[in-house]
């Protein structure tokens, strides 16, 4: 019996405890909590999870196995909070999305096995206690620190559940591109995945965006799709999806905007390459956010 523990309760929190067998302990770390446990349901299937509600204060045990599953820009802030907890041979596995948290919390805390993971499982909460599994996806995994082995991985981590990555940087310039490009559109015309190709204007939209991500593709040092392939692609298969970014935009809470479109013109401005279509579309979002 192994005890697990996963920083927040949001979709992928949720999708990951309903991962491990029921044998296993699950400790839900929150910012703050009431109750002594922390519930929900799965669904389809009806399926029942509980486990430990903690919050910082709270945690007690050695931390062998963690899940950090907090939205990028909280990720290093919840990661430092219980870092003390953290035993000497702790695994941390990160969820986040877009570029810059993982290399963040890799240089921080290189002394313990970091991995990172890019997700394309489609999962919602349709209310606090309820997990929606919408789309079975892959996870792909990969190290982001050297301590960080497979073979470490696969103790604790179900193996059915995810794809050993030996050069996970391809993997999440893959996932950012297409983030970059779906996420702020659909923000921004408040709409569902599909429609980025359905409708003429915000397919040349797209368009636009994509010349530059192209750009920026061609300095990387591994080669990828195109971003209009990459992002049409992700759009066909997740048609009636709203985006991540478009959910936590609907419900008044912070977007990831600054670690995908942010990093994208970081990386544009780095390799000296014109990017005023991201830029206008990180602008965009910000601005939107701030009201």
């Amino acid at each position: 019996m192994l005890d697990i523990h996963i920083l927040g309760t949001g979709a992928m929190a949720c999708l990951w405890a309903s991962y491990f067998p029921t044998r296993h302990n699950l400790h839900f770390i929150q910012r703050h909590s009431k109750a002594a446990s922390f519930d929900f349901e799965k669904k389809p299937g009806n399926t029942f999870i509980s486990g430990h509600s903690l919050t910082k204060d709270t945690v007690r045990a050695p931390i062998k196995h963690l899940i950090v599953a907090t939205k990028a820009f909280d990720a290093k802030a919840a990661l430092d909070n219980i870092h003390q907890h953290l035993a000497q041979d702790a695994q941390i596995l990160l969820l986040q999305n877009g570029m810059g948290s993982q290399q963040l919390i890799g240089q921080a805390y290189e002394q313990y096995a970091v991995y990172a993971c890019s997700s394309t499982e489609g999962a919602y909460k349709s209310d606090p206690h309820t997990l929606v599994h919408a789309g079975i996806g892959q996870n792909h995994i990969g190290a982001i620190t050297q301590l960080a082995k497979n073979e470490k991985l696969r103790q604790w981590l179900p193996a059915e559940h995810f794809i050993w990555q030996a050069d996970m940087e391809p993997i999440l310039w893959r996932k950012l591109i297409i983030n970059s490009v779906i996420n702020p559109l659909t923000v921004i015309y408040q709409c569902r995945n599909g429609e980025l190709i359905q409708q003429e204007k915000i397919r040349q939209h797209m368009l636009l965006i994509c010349k530059e991500l192209d750009e920026l593709l061609e300095k990387l040092p591994f080669k990828l799709d195109s971003a209009y392939s990459l992002a049409t692609g992700v759009c066909q298969l997740t048609a009636n999806n709203y985006s991540s970014m478009y959910q936590d935009w609907q419900k008044n809470r912070p977007t990831e905007i600054d670690f995908i479109s942010g990093f994208i013109v970081q990386a544009c401005q780095k390799y000296s390459i014109a990017c005023p279509q991201n830029k206008k579309l990180l602008a965009q979002v910000r601005q939107l956010q701030s009201h």
